[in-house]
């Protein structure tokens, strides 16, 4: 009775470790040969609005809320934290340093130190903050402000001003609408403000995500279009260039994903710096963590001939906003997850990519969840199986009619006649059914040229071993038949079903 029944289920068992390990080895991909897996910094927050000062091998992130929190990360992704002595209201952009803050409350802007308000400026509409500068707008008014509160200079526009970036030469990056047009002027302190882009206004379509950099090139410049066309929602980002100063080329960006050479559809949350001279992209985008799952992922683009190459930098199944650049080295994000936002982050250092490729607790939990729903490919197999059981009972059919005495007799070729025609029946069927899903979501010994009319073979071989070590000497032909039918196709269900879904 124990090898009757204890042989299958320890094979079964060695199948489902199997897919295990192959669930639990695809979770430990790293996106990329040289970056590691995501790191969980253990750093929640309700709100993902940041403001951000960049050093030279590390980055200082400050959260609103009461208090604000001060967390330090650098390229190796050690962190640390410390609660701040004053409140920023949430949901805004804002600048903070150790002694002073700006940030906007209401429609009113808002210097703050040792715990005391000064309202600045009224009817603000909006406030961009960065190790660059501050800028606040209302509608026609952009003002360059000081951390210490004061406004330097203020520059007023015919157009509506809709959004203000500052570069790292204090240059502003002006985005406004007249009736009919976007026009995106360049501004400094002191100067008039030149047009450098405008493209026709159309209703409905609103600019979002304003991002400008200086580089050996120029000015570079981002932004994201959303409109609603014939009920689809589309979102289309623009990447511009300006030479000294002149009228800006501005295209459509265009991403390819390195890992699948497909165009990356609707990318968001872009973050735009500048790496050695260089523009590169850091930006959200829905894509392939594993054969199965999908997520929005956390991608690096850069240039190539004038083609913009992303490679994926995250790894969790988390929806995964706001990637800010450390160096060119470290990238650091928020997964938003139940309780809120929580900061992660990648890194190239040789430390960091040693420490995420050991096995975790939650990667043990994922995989095993993974391997559990894969039952489902299971099921779907054993309504396969049933056709391959149809050659072999015609065969048996024919068999009690023509030649019974072949049965009642135990001949030994009935049974190799009844076990042959099931195999038969999955050389000429698998090759169907695996061919699809079943090519990238299996393990690789599974996909192997031949494959479907290599593993019935290997299938039959296996199960006739299990079958003459745990079948029973008084048991007649047909008993010892439907044994080994039924592990021939209970190894066919575990080894390849979870696959064909």
């Amino acid at each position: 009775m124990m090898k009757k029944y204890g042989i299958p289920i320890l094979t079964a068992f060695v199948i489902l470790l199997l897919i295990f390990l192959h669930q639990l080895s695809i979770l430990q991909e790293k996106p990329d040969e040289e970056w590691s897996r995501t790191v969980d910094l253990n750093v929640s927050a309700q709100d993902s609005q940041v403001f951000t000062q960049n050093q030279k091998d590390q980055t200082t992130l400050y959260f609103s809320g009461d208090p604000v929190r001060k967390v330090t990360v650098n390229e190796q992704l050690n962190v640390e934290t410390e609660d701040m002595n004053y409140a920023i209201p949430e949901g805004y952009s804002f600048y903070v340093d150790e002694q002073q803050a700006i940030y906007k409350k209401s429609d009113a802007l808002v210097y703050s130190t040792n715990g005391k308000e000064k309202t600045i400026a009224e009817n603000i509409e909006g406030l961009h903050a960065s190790d660059n500068g501050i800028v606040a707008w209302s509608r026609h008014q952009l003002n360059f402000v000081t951390p210490e509160g004061t406004i330097e200079s203020a520059t007023t526009v015919s157009p509506y001003i809709k959004n203000a970036v500052l570069t790292e030469d204090g240059k502003a990056l002006l985005y406004a609408q007249t009736d009919a047009m976007n026009q995106f002027f360049t501004l400094k302190q002191g100067s008039k403000p030149e047009m450098i882009y405008e493209t026709a206004l159309s209703s409905g379509e609103l600019f979002s995500n304003l991002q400008a950099i200086s580089t050996d090139n120029g000015l570079v410049f981002t932004y994201t279009a959303f409109a609603s066309r014939q009920g689809t929602r589309i979102v289309d980002t623009y990447y511009g260039e300006s030479a000294n100063g002149e009228a800006a080329e501005v295209n459509l960006l265009k991403i390819t994903n390195g890992e699948t050479g497909n165009e990356i559809t609707r990318p968001n949350y872009f973050s735009l710096n500048e790496i050695n001279g260089e523009p590169h992209l850091l930006f959200s985008a829905n894509g392939a963590i594993s054969p199965k799952r999908e997520v929005i992922s956390i991608y690096e683009a850069t240039q190539n001939n004038d083609e913009w190459i992303a490679s994926r930098r995250s790894t969790s199944e988390e929806l995964s906003i706001r990637p800010i650049s450390v160096s060119g080295n470290s990238v650091i994000w928020m997964d938003k997850e139940k309780s809120g936002f929580v900061l992660h982050g990648s890194s190239t250092s040789q430390d960091v990519v040693e420490s995420s490729n050991a096995t975790s607790g939650e990667d043990l939990k994922i995989a095993l969840f993974y391997t559990f729903t894969a039952v489902v490919g299971m099921f779907a197999m054993l309504a396969f199986s049933f056709g391959f059981l149809i050659l072999p009972a015609v065969g048996l059919m024919y068999l009690y009619f023509a030649n019974t005495t072949a049965i009642e007799q135990d001949k030994k070729w009935v049974e190799w006649t009844i076990v042959l025609l099931c195999v038969g029946s999955q050389m000429i069927f698998l090759p169907s059914i695996l061919d699809g899903p079943f090519q990238y979501l299996a393990p690789t010994y599974l996909t192997f040229p031949g494959a479907a009319f290599i593993w019935p073979i290997i299938i039959f071989l296996i199960s006739f071993s299990i079958s003459r070590l745990g079948q029973d000497q008084e048991w007649t032909i047909l008993q010892r038949t439907s044994y080994q039918l039924g592990l021939n196709l209970g190894i066919l269900i575990f080894l390849l079903g979870p696959y064909i879904l």
